[in-house]
């Protein structure tokens, strides 16, 4: 299975046009048309990897990818309010309580400042397990402006995570927009949103304009020295049965299998367990490692990606 990095700096790796060109050197990103700004703590220089071949597929990992050309904020404006005008795009919107909206786009009358409906957009790309593979087909390129011959680097897609987080996210956010009266767009991959449709078995999914949750998705496809962005389906559904489905998931182990690690870990690992009746015992075991500003970073290795 063929994995590389396949847009760098906002450009398919086979491009060599002198855009393609000054945008590697400068580190541009060419979607926002400013410097990349992903970093990876691997390298001193921007991580510039817009997309990458996986399985298959290109995969978008950066939420800039989906600003190529404004598509997405015009596809949504001509689905939601059927026009282009008076319209307005602002991002990293805050709600005290709850957090950032990623964008919100205002419709408002004309020459005035009063807002006849908004709608509230997120973005949601691919992540990535054993980065460092990814990083390694990154130098590569930037070093030789290719890629190595097998065109394999060992990286995964780390679905799990992705929509753990994303989840509850959607709930949230759902039930705020449901209350309001307005409609919250995920845009996602179509690859990426399969996972989530799978996983919790979304199979009945369609597109109703009651629904306040809508699902855009998207892909890539490949022309002669490039990939473009478009759109695929539209879906929605309500945070009730969304919930139901989050709540109604089978893709639970029995606690059987859980108590038979835990009789392993009696086995092996017995030095590391708390005793409770010997009071030295406690340094053997401890809380995970906050970073900076005291949050805990879950590390989770998805078993179902390499």
């Amino acid at each position: 299975m063929h994995k590389y990095p396949s847009e760098i700096f906002g450009h398919y790796w086979k491009d060599k046009s002198e855009k393609a060109l000054t945008d590697r050197e400068k580190h541009l990103c060419p979607f926002h048309g400013t410097v990349c700004f992903k970093q990876s703590r691997l390298m001193d220089i921007p991580f510039g990897v817009c997309t990458a071949h996986y399985d298959g597929y290109e995969l978008a990992l950066c939420p800039r990818r989906f600003l190529e050309n404004s598509l997405v904020f015009r596809n949504i404006a001509e689905h939601h309010f059927k026009t282009l005008h008076n319209i307005l795009v602002f991002s990293e919107v805050g709600l005290k309580g709850i957090g950032n909206f990623d964008f919100v786009m205002i419709k408002h009358k004309p020459m005035s400042i009063e807002i006849e409906d908004f709608v509230v957009i997120e973005f949601q790309t691919g992540q990535t397990t054993s980065t460092g593979k990814l990083v390694d087909g990154f130098r590569d390129f930037m070093a030789n402006g290719c890629l190595n011959k097998e065109l394999f680097y060992a990286f995964g897609i780390n679905s799990y995570d992705i929509w753990k987080r994303t989840f509850t996210q959607i709930l949230n956010k759902g039930i705020i927009l449901e209350k309001w009266k307005k409609k919250i767009y995920w845009v996602v991959q179509d690859q990426i949103f399969e996972y989530f449709r799978k996983k919790y078995r979304l199979n009945t999914l369609h597109y109703d304009e009651s629904h306040a949750t809508i699902f855009a998705l998207y892909d890539l496809k490949e022309t002669k020295d490039s990939f473009s962005l478009y759109s695929t389906r539209i879906l929605s559904s309500t945070i009730d049965d969304l919930f139901n489905a989050f709540r109604q998931n089978d893709d639970i182990p029995p606690v059987e299998q859980f108590i038979e690690r835990l009789q392993t870990k009696i086995q092996k690992d017995l030095k590391l367990s708390l005793r409770l009746d010997i009071d030295k015992s406690s340094k053997y075991i401890d809380t995970q490692k906050p970073g900076s500003t005291g949050r805990i970073r879950e590390d989770f290795q998805d078993y179902n990606s390499p």
